[in-house]
């Protein structure tokens, strides 16, 4: 069972090369056109520059990537990581979200 398949957040993995492996419905949602299918295609292939260098070198590095934007209307919280099975590493990993433009922040010690 893939908990978040319906999670309100976009959820997209590649692997090592960039080949898009899983997409939940909310990524599908916001990254495909009608009738387009991106599993299976370079995520690379998606991004213009400067993005596109940008993320080979992320991957080609194992780094993590986090930032926000605003697009039509909404911020978003981008989250891209590497990800790893058994400490070896798989791919790259993107997580969008929808956050207020406001937000409470909290310290916890």
């Amino acid at each position: 069972m893939n908990y978040l398949e319906e999670a309100d957040i976009a959820i997209t993995i590649c692997d090592r090369e960039g080949k898009i492996l899983e997409m939940n419905q909310q990524s599908k949602a916001v990254n495909q056109k009608p009738g387009q299918e991106l599993v299976g295609q370079n995520i690379l292939d998606c991004h213009p520059e400067p993005a596109r260098s940008l993320l080979v070198h992320l991957m080609e590095h194992q780094e993590k990537h986090v930032y926000t934007i605003e697009k039509k209307g909404k911020k978003k919280l981008i989250y891209q990581i590497p990800w790893y099975k058994d400490g070896v590493y798989m791919g790259f990993a993107e997580l969008s979200m929808v956050i207020p433009f406001e937000m409470e922040h909290k310290i916890r010690g």
